[in-house]
């Protein structure tokens, strides 16, 4: 029956693996430009990503699993952190398949090597407090020391959208697809890459210039603290609660958790 079940659910989770990360990609890139890079990198940082991905496992697998994967997804907070620092450092002196070809291998390594120790939950909870607040000290400096050129200005074309959505979804749907072979743990990993951080940055990067790059990642690192509070919540909440009640607690408490980090420009424009 599970099965049975879980193939009958795979057109559904495709839909919106296709669907939702596309959608957060057009939201930011447009956000991006109405408010700025950092508003963009804020709203993409929400686990709109993460919590679907989470769902399906939990879904599909039983709240302890669901669970186990959240706790997983806690820890691979930290590599993402890692991956948006060295992209903001490296854009500043190289281009961008520089930048995200060595970003992603760094990424990689660290999330294996912390795949590999069998870090315990208290642990977790502290290196990802640091690689929050380290990662936002850091990428603050590097805004600071990126200077806006004429090439950061903002310069769209008529493919541009649809070429980050179809990016978007492609990096999804691999990464996701790759974590329900792996168990738990491997899934959990997986629905942390930071693919709208790769793919916005990315663009920004090669359109716009460097300076939108670091700004984006900026946006980002702000925002990142609703998902370590969604990750720590759902592992909690979803023995506690089953699936429904302990989804719905830990995204009350994400919403919450990214109120409270609202970007500065965000706040005057509204």
């Amino acid at each position: 029956m599970r099965h049975r079940r879980a193939r009958m659910d795979a057109p559904d989770t495709l839909l919106l693996k296709i669907v939702m990360v596309p959608a957060l990609v057009a939201a930011v890139t447009l956000l991006g430009r109405r408010y700025g890079q950092g508003v963009g990198g804020w709203l993409g940082s929400f686990p709109i990503v993460a919590g679907p991905v989470l769902f399906v496992l939990a879904y599909e697998n039983g709240v302890e699993f669901g669970a186990r994967a959240a706790e997983a997804a806690l820890l691979a907070i930290a590599p993402a952190m890692l991956f948006y620092v060295l992209y903001g450092r490296l854009a500043l002196r190289h281009g961008w398949p520089q930048a995200a070809s060595l970003s992603v291998l760094a990424w990689l390594l660290v999330m294996v090597a912390l795949g590999a120790l069998n870090v315990p939950l208290v642990i977790s909870v502290l290196l990802v407090l640091v690689a929050l607040g380290g990662s936002g000290w850091a990428l603050t400096k590097l805004v600071a020391k990126a200077t806006p050129t004429a090439a950061a200005t903002q310069i769209s074309h008529r493919f541009e959208l649809p070429a980050r959505m179809l990016t978007g979804a492609v990096v999804t749907l691999v990464t996701s697809e790759l974590g329900k072979l792996g168990g738990a743990a491997i899934g959990g990993y997986a629905s942390l890459f930071p693919s709208i951080g790769l793919v916005v940055a990315a663009f920004n990067h090669a359109q716009s210039g460097p300076t939108a790059a670091v700004r984006f990642l900026h946006g980002m690192t702000r925002g990142m603290w609703s998902v370590g509070s969604f990750c720590l919540a759902l592992a909690f909440a979803l023995p506690a609660f089953g699936l429904a009640l302990g989804f719905g607690a830990a995204v009350l408490v994400a919403l919450a958790t990214h109120a409270l980090s609202r970007p500065r420009e965000l706040s005057q424009s509204l």
